[in-house]
């Protein structure tokens, strides 16, 4: 079946960069931050100058941008807020993404004209809701990320006049909707103003209470009396369920969400109507947003023209460094399916970033910086908007004296390598692929 409506492909810009990379490797849309009012302290490379020609680039190219306001700030904050809207809506953005009540009624009667997207910090979960935000006037809704597949098709069904927005790929937040207190408690960073550090990730290490002080806590002993691990039962609301605390050398990791990977739902996504799907990372670095883009605009594409989707995206996104993958709440799973207990460390990918390519020589020799180490016999390629083409690593020299090298040692070193077509510098990223 092919399916006639193609939703939005939404992918993370944390800088001008990131824009420029997502948008040619696929992406109808990006989402920006605003400095200081998106919820994104660091990791945010965007200012002003940067909007002004993002903006340009993405509608030269008949592309969007969506500008992130969706901090909720504090009263002494609201009339600096104000100041930053009234410069940003100069810039004309496609949308603004906002999650306070307040604030949205100050925009939408300053600026009717600019759509008004709700923020997933709304934490939106069901049809009455996204009927209100209609009725206020906002265009489009980014649902909580706690939904099903059953309870967004429900909302999409009440609500098909509503632009619905789901995320489709990237970290998952521990809390609802990042409501959360812990970065706050354990490091006195405020999540809810951009400066959350992830401190659910942090291995939590156990105390060895044994069941004589306390009866709902259990240890095991080897012969030689050190505690394996301990058991724990929350008797209140969870008789007779132990939950086993085991820790490696790290600690415990009780709070550690896999990444969320849409890739198995996807086609039930597009038929329910979802009008945007959005990659989570403007954290993460120009070649992740990149490369998502990529794996995601061939799958949106594959399933709208009734295709199955190509190996190619699951390759992509199973290549790149991650926590491992779920589907999380859209569908039924056991906690092990979208928790990591045992590291709080990311899968690394089979795919590293291990040059810069500053120019091209005109018999087409590269120019590379490198950034960590290769071998001539490593398999390196450059990932493209078209896919990889493999580089021959049996030519490399040292940029200095043109000596031959076998290897080249990492950052600070300058090596060549032929190669015989022209390369688009500003999308191009030279990978070194791991293939065991």
């Amino acid at each position: 079946m092919t399916v006639t409506k193609k939703p939005e492909l939404l992918a993370p810009a944390g800088s001008l960069k990131h824009l420029h990379m997502a948008l040619a490797y696929g992406a109808d849309a990006v989402y920006a931050g605003v400095p200081k009012w998106s919820l994104r302290v660091r990791g945010n490379g965007f200012i002003r100058e940067d909007f002004i020609k993002g903006i340009e680039e993405a509608h030269a190219m008949g592309k969007k941008v969506h500008a992130v306001l969706n901090i909720i700030p504090h009263v002494r904050r609201v009339a600096a807020f104000e100041k930053v809207v009234d410069e940003m809506a100069q810039l004309k953005p496609d949308a603004f993404i906002m999650a306070d009540p307040g604030l949205i009624d100050i925009v939408r009667n300053r600026y009717p004209d600019i759509p008004i997207h709700l923020s997933v910090q709304a934490n939106t979960v069901n049809a009455g809701s996204v009927k209100f935000w209609q009725k206020v006037g906002l265009t489009r809704c980014i649902l909580a990320r706690e939904l099903s597949l059953t309870e967004i098709d429900m909302i999409k069904q009440e609500c098909p006049d509503m632009e619905i927005e789901v995320f489709a790929h990237g970290a998952l937040c521990i809390a609802v909707s990042g409501r959360c207190l812990i970065s706050g408690l354990l490091s006195h960073r405020d999540a809810n103003i951009g400066a959350c550090n992830n401190s659910c990730r942090y291995g939590f290490n156990i105390r060895n209470v044994h069941a004589a002080t306390a009866d709902d806590v259990t240890t095991f002993e080897a012969d030689d009396g050190t505690t394996l691990s301990a058991q724990i039962e929350e008797s209140m609301h969870h008789p007779g369920e132990w939950m086993t605390m085991e820790e490696d050398l790290n600690g415990s990791y009780l709070m550690n969400s896999k990444d969320l990977c849409t890739l198995p739902v996807l086609k039930k996504l597009i038929e329910i109507g979802v009008d945007s799907l959005k990659i989570e990372g403007r954290s993460r670095s120009p070649f992740y947003s990149a490369a998502i883009s990529r794996a995601y605009r061939l799958a949106i594409d594959a399933i709208c023209e009734g295709k199955e989707i190509p190996d190619e995206s699951y390759n992509i996104v199973n290549s790149i460094p991650s926590r491992g993958y779920t589907t999380a709440l859209l569908e039924p799973h056991r906690p092990d399916k979208t928790q990591d207990y045992e590291t709080n460390s990311p899968n690394p990918g089979k795919l590293q970033i291990c040059g810069e390519i500053t120019s091209q020589d005109a018999d087409g020799t590269l120019n590379i910086d490198v950034k960590n180490r290769f071998e001539k016999n490593s398999h390196i390629a450059l990932f493209t908007p078209k896919g990889l083409v493999d580089l021959d690593g049996s030519t490399l020299v040292n940029a200095k004296d043109g000596k031959p090298l076998d290897v080249a040692p990492g950052t600070g070193w300058s090596v060549k390598l032929k190669h015989n077509t022209k390369v688009d510098l500003s999308t191009a990223v030279m990978l070194r692929i791991d293939d065991k």
